[in-house]
């Protein structure tokens, strides 16, 4: 699909992180925009922002992604749109024995479940005016697995999954609309890693990570030249993947001694300290 000037784009995951980026590179793009995220604040600000930079009508939701209703209502509220991005996502680096259940259904339910169902609420819309693309970001996690982040990386196999069979269907049955998963690896400067990294001290060194300016460039490319999916990262990861399938005790043996692993190890510790000593006071 040919990005144009005046199309609008939903991006969900808007107020700060990866987001934020998406949302610049769409707006010079001559995007206008709908921001979606919990904090209205937040959101309030990158807009203002994008809208002095840019010159582009950006509008706000404040919304909840794990509530059906607040989907429901974001999609009304956003009208016609030609780019759905389906950005918003939890991580948490944790031993899978400590998690609560509420905590893993709140992953299931922003990670996969809000995107499959804001994805189905918009795309007859998109049938309808001839034209669309949905955009899910996934990562490298839903590509090849990561220790202590189950729910994480389940929800990112099983977004990569819909991706797929979404394209499928939508060639199949000849829709002018597609989807594309985007598939970041470690990204410096905004998102989950540079949250790490910020709260526990995490090193960047030796974890091959990706500038930030690269993730909207992914989307771009991945709308404009109906991809099926961009890895983000550094590293061969395609490969990774299909060797995780071919052999996979090789793939786990190199995975649990990577320094990714003993990252994720270390985070997960050093959350279990902080839920004990809460839980102590």
């Amino acid at each position: 699909m040919e990005i144009e000037k005046g199309q609008v784009a939903l991006v969900t995951g808007a107020s700060r992180g990866l987001g934020v980026e998406i949302a610049r590179q769409l707006a010079q793009r001559g995007l206008d925009l709908v921001l979606a995220a919990r904090s209205a604040a937040a959101l309030d600000a990158v807009a203002a922002d994008l809208r002095a930079a840019s010159g582009r009508q950006v509008r706000t939701v404040a919304t909840d992604l794990a509530d059906l209703g607040a989907l429901e209502a974001l999609a009304e509220a956003a009208g016609p749109i030609d780019i759905l991005v389906n950005n918003a996502g939890i991580e948490g680096a944790q031993a899978y024995d400590e998690r609560s259940a509420a905590e893993i259904a709140q992953t299931i339910a922003v990670n996969l479940t809000g995107p499959m169902l804001l994805t189905r609420m918009v795309l007859p819309g998109m049938l309808t005016r001839g034209r669309g693309h949905i955009v899910n970001i996934a990562s490298v996690a839903g590509l090849v697995a990561v220790p202590f982040n189950e729910p994480y990386s389940a929800t990112k196999f099983g977004l990569v999954g819909f991706t797929r069979a979404l394209r499928m269907t939508a060639q199949a049955s000849g829709w002018p609309v597609s989807a594309s998963a985007v598939c970041p690896g470690f990204i410096d400067g905004a998102g989950m890693f540079e949250a790490l990294k910020q709260e526990f001290g995490v090193p960047a060194e030796g974890m091959g990570s990706a500038p930030l300016d690269q993730i909207g460039q992914a989307v771009v490319d991945a709308i404009e030249q109906d991809l099926p999916d961009v890895i983000v990262a550094q590293g061969d990861l395609r490969q990774a993947a299909a060797i995780s399938i071919l052999q996979p005790l090789a793939v786990e043996a190199a995975s649990v001694g990577s320094p990714a692993a003993a990252m994720f190890q270390a985070v997960a510790a050093a959350r279990r300290a902080v839920a004990e000593r809460n839980h102590a006071g």
